[in-house]
């Protein structure tokens, strides 16, 4: 039997950057994981639709490129090639995985796990006989799955999972994609650039629902101007597979009965968290729903048992089950110190993970991003606010580029100028978000961001610019 300090239960962008920092720490790990080091983020998610979304912004660029001066005649899609190029991509990031394994010490158990009691778990392997496993301490870091709905069911050849959808061997001529967060958007995107034809039917009032409202209201111009269609204050009433493909019956906003036929549906509705696999009944680990109930420092009901990412309530995004990890990890290390099983090690102490500036980001063309709150919930919180907004045609670097649609938007508390929100729609918006996230994080004002110099020409001074119209000290607006 092997016998750990610290096993982690998945190893995607949560659990192996848990299992790093424990075995930094000098605990005894090792990671189980049943399929691909990396998880689905690196695997089927974040890493490869960026690769997808890429090529696709690139053959935009190429197509429209007589507008910098340049003339390109017969470009076209690859289709396969690009898959072929996305797959690629994540295959040398899960390489990249399995080297800081190896690299940190830490023994990788391929497998299925399921609990047997609070310190053992069994791992099953396809082929081979189950493995116990020891260990004081688990860290459930699990993931999640893409959901269904009544009345669609993911089968992978109509109905698609995130999954199937980047690995279609020929593009639909006609997509139908239910679901309007971050996943049914990019891949919206992505699909249109590649010449199909892209419907999006989304339940809730606008697309990208948690986004602000004015964010929402310039990406749905601007993806209606490049043909997609779409159908907010949908409902589905039906959806029936044939040999032909999907045909779904849907009310639009306006109360019509609508039928349409499309070649596939992808189902981007939500995800499921993978915590039904575990056994956890075993070990009397409560849920919410399908999602573990964990404390400031992520442990379960269960002592000896933690989780995060996208298995625990919260957002589910890559770059938090990261934050997650290293906390839990730490508030592993440190009940293994104060218990006396672990006498040496680094003195640290530990500081419970803050949510309020969470980045959320979205790779579509224009990109999206945000942190902090909307102006509708700051004000629902009783702020008083300040606006500033910047557009980005008024950017020099934008011009520049061509890419001038977009802006930046900076909701500030009127009282003191404390930044309570960032939003953005324009290029390298993911690039440009950090900036007011590390400014917020270090408690600086508006009026730090409206004085601090930033480099001209540059895609940035829209923050600079924003922060300043926000308190009243606009110059080029």
């Amino acid at each position: 039997m092997s016998k750990y300090d610290l096993v982690v239960i998945g190893a995607g962008p949560g659990g192996y950057v848990a299992a790093i920092r424990g075995a930094r720490l000098g605990l005894k790990t090792a990671v189980v994981e049943r399929e691909n080091l990396g998880g689905v983020c690196l695997n089927w998610g974040c890493i490869p639709t960026k690769a997808l979304l890429e090529s696709a912004h690139l053959f935009e660029k190429i197509r429209f490129a007589d507008r910098a001066g340049i003339r390109v005649q017969g470009a076209e899609a690859d289709f396969g090639a690009i898959i072929q190029r996305s797959r690629g991509v994540a295959d040398q990031m899960s390489k990249g995985v399995d080297y800081l394994m190896r690299k940190n010490n830490i023994d990788v158990i391929r497998g299925h796990a399921n609990f047997i009691d609070s310190t053992h778990i069994s791992v099953s392997r396809e082929g081979e006989g189950d493995q116990t496993v020891e260990a004081r301490r688990f860290i459930i870091a699990v993931g999640a799955r893409a959901r269904s709905l009544p009345g669609i069911e993911i089968d992978e050849n109509r109905i698609l999972s995130y999954r199937k959808a980047m690995l279609l061997e020929e593009r639909p001529a006609r997509l139908c994609i239910v679901g309007a967060g971050a996943i049914g958007i990019e891949y919206a995107d992505f699909y249109r650039s590649m010449g199909s034809e892209v419907t999006i039917l989304e339940a809730l009032p606008t697309i990208l629902p948690i986004e602000d409202e004015e964010i929402s209201a310039l990406l749905t111009k601007t993806f209606r101007d490049r043909g997609i269609v779409i159908h907010t204050g949908a409902r589905i009433s039906q959806t029936s597979s044939h040999e032909g493909g999907i045909d779904v019956v849907f009310t639009d906003q306006a109360g019509e009965e609508r039928r349409e036929s499309f070649d596939r549906l992808l189902l981007a509705a939500g995800v499921t968290a993978n915590t039904d696999r575990l056994n956890l009944e075993a070990v009397h680990v409560d849920l919410d729903r399908d999602r573990i109930r964990v404390n400031r420092s992520f442990q379960s009901s269960n002592p000896t048992i933690y989780a995060i990412g996208d298995c625990i309530p919260g957002p589910a995004l890559a770059h938090v089950a990261s934050h997650e990890a290293i906390h839990a990890a730490e508030a592993v290390y440190l009940s293994l110190r104060e218990s006396g099983v672990i006498k040496t090690g680094p003195e640290i102490e530990y500081e419970p993970m803050k949510y309020d500036w969470i980045p959320s980001c979205t790779y579509c063309h224009p990109e999206v991003a945000s942190a902090g709150l909307t102006e509708k919930k700051a004000k629902e919180r009783g702020y008083d606010v300040l606006v500033g907004r910047f557009p980005f045609r008024a950017l020099g670097r934008a011009r520049a580029s061509g890419e001038s649609e977009g802006f930046v938007k900076v909701v500030v508390d009127k009282a003191y100028h404390r930044l309570l929100g960032i939003h953005i729609i324009g290029s390298h918006a993911t690039e440009m978000l950090s900036e007011v996230v590390v400014a917020a994080e270090g408690e600086l004002l508006a009026d730090t961001l409206a004085r601090t110099i930033h480099a001209h020409p540059t895609l940035s001074e829209g923050i600079m610019e924003a922060a300043a119209e926000a308190i009243g000290q606009a110059i080029h607006i």
